[in-house]
């Protein structure tokens, strides 16, 4: 009895061996909906599928997002005057990004993804020339990142501890500091 539960079990695990990369690309699709971080969904593909698959299935994923993106912006003007005024606030009327600019800011967590997306579809003459950049852009970032979910998978936990712990403390002290002047103090008559 013990084998036939077995190969029973391998059935089904084949089975979902088969529909994980397709929910995994369709986590990418979703992931703006979902307020998703991309580093999130390529280090969780370097846990799950290792190095290679995890990076070839967010390519796909990332290409998949990217190219709806370039239709939604294609067929919503409103959105893309949105997405313009966004770019112009954070990166200036004059600013132009080349393609290795948008592949290293790719690479920060803190960055919109779409809006990086966006400075590619402003640059790009065609879909064709969109996706080709978009790529680029986006291969070191699925490489980075799934390394790194892979990285984690294979870590002892008290490596990883002490390593998260030491990122929360950067993430401190690296944090926005803010000084706040009271109102009297910023405009009273005394000389400094």
């Amino acid at each position: 009895m013990m084998p036939i539960e077995m190969i029973s079990q391998l059935k089904v695990m084949e089975s979902y061996a088969l529909a994980a990369p397709v929910v995994f690309i369709m986590a990418h699709i979703l992931r703006p909906l979902l307020f998703v971080p991309v580093l999130l969904l390529c280090i969780t593909g370097g846990i799950i599928f290792g190095l290679l698959a995890g990076t070839v299935y967010s390519i796909l994923g990332l290409m998949i997002s990217s190219s709806i993106f370039y239709l939604i912006v294609q067929m919503l003007p409103a959105l893309e005057k949105r997405f313009k005024r966004l770019e112009e606030k954070l990166l200036g009327k004059q600013f132009s990004l080349n393609t290795c600019q948008l592949a290293l800011l790719r690479m920060l967590p803190f960055i919109h993804f779409h809006l990086l997306s966006f400075c590619i579809y402003k640059k790009s003459v065609s879909f064709h020339s969109y996706l080709r950049t978009t790529l680029l852009t986006i291969i070191p970032v699925a490489i980075f990142y799934t390394t790194l979910g892979r990285t984690f998978h294979e870590i002892s936990i008290y490596y990883a501890i002490p390593l998260v712990l030491l990122i929360l403390l950067l993430a401190y002290f690296v944090r926005k500091k803010n000084a706040s002047i009271k109102w009297r103090t910023f405009f009273s008559q005394k000389p400094a």
